[in-house]
Formats: structure tokens, C-alpha cells, sequence
């Protein structure tokens, strides 16, 4: 797996795998999947990834509703 950040396009990419090519893409939502004609991810464009991991952190550091209980 390989990771880059477009600090200029505020894009995070994440190749699963660099040696196969990529056939077709769909957007939903801030994220693109990439995938090969057999449907295996190639690679995930996250855009406004500044956005993502903020919310990523918060809520991984939130306390979950049964700790709260």
C-alpha cells in the first residue's frame, strides 16, 4: 500500500495496488474509487482530506455512547 498527500488539491491517495491498472472510476460523496475492469480497488481518492481526518480523529477520540452508559 502506498499513501500521498495533494497539500495543494487538499487530496489524500491511497494506492492498494500499484502494479495493476485502473479501469474505470466512481465518486461518492469527497472520495473516488478506482478500480481494475474486474473490480479489485486500485486506488481511493480522498478530497478535502483535511476535512476527513479532522473528523476521523474526533471521532475516534469521542467517547462511544456504551462508555458513556
Amino acid at each position: 500500500m502506498k499513501m500521498r498527500y495533494d497539500h495543494e488539491d487538499d487530496v489524500l491517495m491511497i494506492w492498494f495496488d500499484t502494479d495493476k491498472k485502473v479501469y474505470t472510476a466512481e465518486q461518492v460523496g469527497s472520495s473516488i474509487l478506482h478500480t481494475t475492469q474486474q473490480g479489485e480497488p486500485v486506488l481511493l481518492e480522498i478530497l478535502n482530506a483535511r476535512e476527513f481526518v479532522v473528523d476521523l480523529v474526533r471521532t475516534a477520540l469521542s467517547p462511544t455512547e456504551a462508555a458513556a452508559d
